[in-house]
């Protein structure tokens, strides 16, 4: 688990404890996908948000009694945030390169209360966002995202119109939503699908539409989330990539790939994944040049080559010859 992924995690315990106060040990960790060891440890290191020297309830005091868990918060935290024009610009920024997966209505109502704050201290005639050149992301917000995202936590059956690659078909699912993963850029849907009667992945981009049916499920009780992850991000390829990017973009490499890149001597970084094909590997190493570089293995660094060579002769054959239109 990279370090966003278990950021996240924690922020969902803390949440969710704050507003189930008691809540018993093994239904925190059927709800957060863990089990009862490992969320006894997640809690122990918890004791240790703050800041250096990272002392023990330092900013969070959970603990458990009678295998119930209950959070505490230091009483700092309860007095409400004081921020500088700069930051609360920089907050509404963000909010605009938001992933498409963020609930959009929970966006727009963000936004809505920073403009509030920052209204008395911009020009009236201009918004915020029109001062600033930002680059969106290329997706758009999908409403089947967070219809899903529902469905996971309230463990509702739902029906999807999934189009599969192999089969160039489109097939009616209805499924078990368990959990929803994030790999090379890209979401993935784990569910039980009652067409097939097992588990099964779904890549969400091939989700084509997703109707609530407002009917429950039980969960397996088997069902051990981290080692179903480990086998299915395993099953998508096992041939080890490894790409050096230099210190321009080892910033947003880290951020993106967390733990997946290792920092070397010189600067950058070495990201290090397994992919089935090396397609994606090329195109990700393309798409950062001059930036990038292919580093194992071998046949990786030839398919580059290839593609390469690919790219430069179209623009010889394509570009007009120096001269003409003047």
């Amino acid at each position: 688990m990279n370090i966003a992924d278990r950021i996240n995690r924690i922020l969902l315990i803390l949440s969710y404890v704050s507003q189930n106060q008691g809540i018993i040990v093994e239904e925190l960790a059927k709800r957060v996908g863990m089990r009862p060891k490992q969320l006894l440890k997640e809690l122990e290191f918890m004791l240790l948000i703050g800041k250096p020297p990272f002392r023990p309830d330092d900013y969070v005091d959970i603990y458990v009694e009678n295998q119930r868990v209950y959070v505490e918060y230091d009483q700092m935290l309860n007095r409400p945030l004081r921020f500088t024009r700069p930051e609360a610009m920089s907050l509404l920024v963000s909010l605009q390169l938001l992933d498409s997966e963020v609930d959009p209505d929970s966006v727009k109502s963000l936004k809505k209360k920073i403009k509030e704050v920052i209204s008395k201290s911009v020009d009236p005639k201009a918004r915020v966002e029109d001062r600033i050149l930002l680059e969106r992301p290329s997706r758009p917000i999908s409403e089947h995202f967070s219809r899903l995202r529902q469905a996971v936590e309230n463990h509702e059956k739902v029906r999807i119109d999934y189009y599969s690659l192999t089969r160039d078909k489109t097939s009616v699912r209805v499924v078990h939503p368990y959990l929803l993963m994030k790999h090379l850029g890209y979401w993935y849907l784990t569910a039980y699908c009652e067409l097939r009667q097992d588990l099964r992945t779904f890549k969400f981009e091939r989700v084509l539409s997703v109707d609530s049916l407002s009917e429950t499920f039980p969960l397996l009780q088997d069902f051990d989330v981290d080692k179903y992850k480990e086998n299915f991000l395993s099953s998508l390829g096992n041939r080890k990539i490894q790409v050096f990017f230099d210190g321009e973009v080892a910033p947003w490499i880290e951020e993106q790939w967390g733990s997946s890149a290792c920092q070397p001597q010189d600067g950058g970084v070495v990201l290090t994944f397994v992919s089935e094909t090396l397609e994606f590997p090329s195109r990700l190493v393309l798409s950062f040049a001059p930036h990038a570089r292919p580093v194992s293995p071998p046949e990786f660094i030839e398919k580059l080559r290839h593609d390469t060579r690919k790219i430069a002769q179209l623009y010889e054959n394509d570009l007009p010859a120096q001269g003409v239109g003047e």
